[in-house]
């Protein structure tokens, strides 16, 4: 995160609070049988929350209702109210007077992934489940035929802020004799942790796409001599040390984890944010461009497929990245792709602007936390988070440019942690009760499987216009089904999902709830 501070806190709560006042009234939810089975559904019953679900409905791991679209088509929504997560609705075939038209795909427009952080937090919280609960959740979440289909992870390279160890580490804490500076790199200590969950789910699923990052380079190769705060010394054989020292852990996490894949790792999380109290490291545009030179080298030279993405840190400086990737550039390099996060700037601008300079390249979303107001109940919680996920990152960020969502911590516990002490209202896509009783699924986990569960990796985006105010919304062609994700900012209202190019199950219709989310998948069609 960018700061772990109790200012940065109250921003993160008001940029929740500001954008969902109009969350508060609610609003009347419609409610209906679980959909008939297409054949692709989840796993069995789990154990639900008991936030005022309905009886009888069959749910997985994580508490969500497991559902399934017909062949004809359906819609699935979620309202503010958590009681009516993942609810089939009513549809028809009639036009109502507000239409969303799909259109063609749009060239070279995919969506590539979504998934979650598994940092030490996350993880050691999932041992701590034991094997049948684990087990039961890693399959909803990861499974490609699961309640959930994530198939993004994202790995810190050593501790982040989300860790349970007593002391903060990287994997080469110990400076080695000057021949092998990193004689001393291990990942053993992520062996009581991070490694043992990541098999299990690479188990569940081996395509998983997976990125790594570093919060820190080891102390020795900084300022400030700690992993805290400071930027690497400023010279070349520091650089390509650090170069080095990612380019050997990836290998051993390779080395360790069988069939594992790492498609990408940035050099540095978060660059701009040298001040928490947390691993945390400085790096400016130009030290970026060399130190991803020397790691794309060394990678090579440990035979690693593994590519480099730029960046990693907020929306509201898209000129960073942009002059990275024209660094790399001059040096007639290219990088795997940019990652922002989002607690500062907007989708939008940052997503257009590198578009624009270059045209083509992958972005992702590579980190955000979901937050929640201590003085809040869960379902108030719940309704503020739904509706800013929804229409301030998830919408907005595949409209412009973003292949993929990663958000933060998989799995926290019920006090937002265990953490940094200075920041205790983050929430993970799932919350574990310490006390081991339940597992309970938060918004963003809901809002994300709106679109993982019913739009697969590599979907081409498709042209969506809206006659009517007060909704956006994405399309995706998937599995030769149109899937178009709509967010109504408004009252209550019948909206018509039109395929405009076919007569084949060209119109889908039905009543969404206020301020509420929902999931239009058009039958098979041309």
């Amino acid at each position: 995160m960018s700061d772990a501070s109790p200012t940065s806190t109250s921003r993160r709560r008001a940029l929740l609070g500001g954008a969902t006042a109009a969350v508060a009234a609610g609003g009347a939810a419609v409610t209906a049988p679980i959909a008939a089975a297409d054949g692709r559904g989840g796993h069995g019953r789990g154990q639900g929350s008991g936030h005022g679900h309905q009886h009888g409905t069959a749910r997985a791991a994580t508490g969500v209702p497991i559902v399934s679209i017909p062949r004809q088509g359906g819609v699935i929504a979620t309202s503010p109210d958590p009681a009516t997560m993942f609810t089939a609705l009513p549809a028809s075939t009639e036009v109502a007077p507000t239409v969303i038209d799909v259109g063609a795909p749009l060239r070279g427009r995919r969506i590539e992934g979504f998934g979650g952080a598994l940092t030490h937090s996350a993880a050691t919280l999932l041992l701590q489940m034991g094997t049948k609960r684990r087990s039961a959740l890693l399959t909803d979440l990861f499974s490609p035929t699961g309640a959930h289909r994530l198939n993004a992870l994202r790995i810190p390279l050593g501790t982040s802020d989300f860790t349970t160890d007593a002391d903060y580490y990287t994997f080469a804490d110990w400076k080695g004799p000057s021949a092998d500076p990193l004689r001393h790199l291990s990942i053993e200590r992520d062996e009581a942790s991070i490694l043992p969950v990541l098999r299990e789910i690479l188990a569940i699923n081996p395509q998983l796409t997976v990125l790594m990052s570093p919060w820190s380079a080891p102390a020795w190769m900084k300022t400030s001599g700690s992993l805290i705060g400071g930027s690497l010394h400023d010279d070349a054989r520091t650089r390509a040390l650090y170069a080095e020292y990612l380019a050997r852990s990836v290998q051993e996490y390779r080395r360790r984890v069988r069939h594992l894949e790492v498609a990408a790792i940035s050099v540095q999380n978060e660059p701009l944010h040298g001040e928490a109290q947390y691993p945390c490291m400085t790096m400016t545009a130009d030290e970026q461009v060399d130190v991803i030179a020397r790691t794309q080298d060394a990678l090579a030279r440990h035979h690693q497929s593994t590519e480099v993405y730029v960046y990693d840190h907020n929306w509201d400086h898209p000129e960073y990245p942009i002059e990275v990737l024209d660094g790399l550039a001059a040096k007639r390099r290219d990088a795997w792709g940019v990652g922002f996060h989002a607690y500062g700037g907007d989708a939008a601008s940052a997503g257009d602007a590198v578009q624009e300079a270059h045209p083509g390249a992958r972005i992702w979303l590579t980190e955000q936390t979901g937050t929640r107001n201590l003085e809040k109940s869960y379902p108030e919680n719940f309704a503020e988070c739904l509706s800013w996920m929804s229409t301030n990152l998830f919408l907005p960020s595949l409209a412009h440019r973003h292949r993929g969502v990663i958000l933060f911590n998989l799995v926290l516990d019920e006090d937002g942690g265990p953490g940094p002490s200075t920041f205790t209202n983050g929430t993970g896509l799932v919350q574990w009760e310490a006390d081991g009783t339940k597992l309970t699924p938060n918004a963003e986990l809901l809002v994300m499987s709106h679109f993982s569960r019913f739009v697969t990796p590599g979907s081409q985006l498709v042209e969506t216009s809206v006659d009517g105010e007060g909704l956006l919304c994405v399309g995706a062609r998937s599995g030769g089904r149109d899937v178009v994700v709509v967010h109504n900012n408004r009252e209550p209202r019948d909206v018509s999902v039109r395929r405009s190019r076919s007569v084949r199950g060209h119109v889908l219709t039905a009543k969404i709830p206020a301020v509420a989310l929902a999931t239009f998948v058009l039958g098979e069609g041309r």
